[in-house]
């Protein structure tokens, strides 16, 4: 649905504006990663008006997508898996409220998943060098860390999905 809907109006970008345009597969390319972010985060925030959680929502959105820019973890090979993952990381931590000794534990153990595994699975999905990926430990892993004075439970919450996603998975 999205690659057809991408395609067309890659299509119809390019005959719009032949000479100055990239080819079709390139503006398809671009268009389905495009939705692929947009589409979530616009149902999430939407979710997060209905649910009358829009702030955390918002919040669990940008620490979601700093942690998975900084430590990389499991890429999905369907778009549809990766947006209905991407709204549940955005959308269900807001809604769990944890007590102060559940939230400095689930960032603990997060912060430890962290530090053993990030940045994970980075190869082919990010143009940075290697010899920067322990710059993208020590951030994400101060990210997570950052979290201890804060205690906020959709931090925890989505610092911990985001570290799970970073374990070795069979492809999905």
């Amino acid at each position: 649905m999205i690659e057809a809907l991408s395609e067309k109006i890659a299509i119809s970008i390019k005959k719009s504006n032949e000479a100055e345009t990239v080819s079709v597969a390139v503006m398809k390319f671009a268009l389905i990663i495009l939705f692929n972010f947009f589409i979530p985060v616009l149902l999430s925030l939407l979710i997060g008006l209905l649910t009358d959680r829009f702030g955390e929502t918002l919040l669990s959105l940008t620490a979601f997508v700093l942690l998975r820019m900084s430590s990389g973890g499991y890429h999905f090979k369907s778009p549809i898996a990766c947006m209905l993952s991407t709204l549940f990381v955005a959308t269900v931590p807001p809604l769990i409220d944890l007590s102060r000794e559940w939230s400095m534990l689930v960032t603990g153990v997060s912060l430890l998943l962290f530090l053993l595994l990030a940045p994970s699975n980075m190869r082919g999905y990010h143009t940075l060098p290697e010899k920067y990926y322990p710059v993208l430990k020590l951030l994400c892993v101060s990210m997570v860390a950052a979290n201890f004075p804060i205690n906020s439970d959709t931090v925890a919450l989505v610092s911990l999905l985001q570290g799970i996603s970073l374990l070795k998975w069979k492809e999905v």
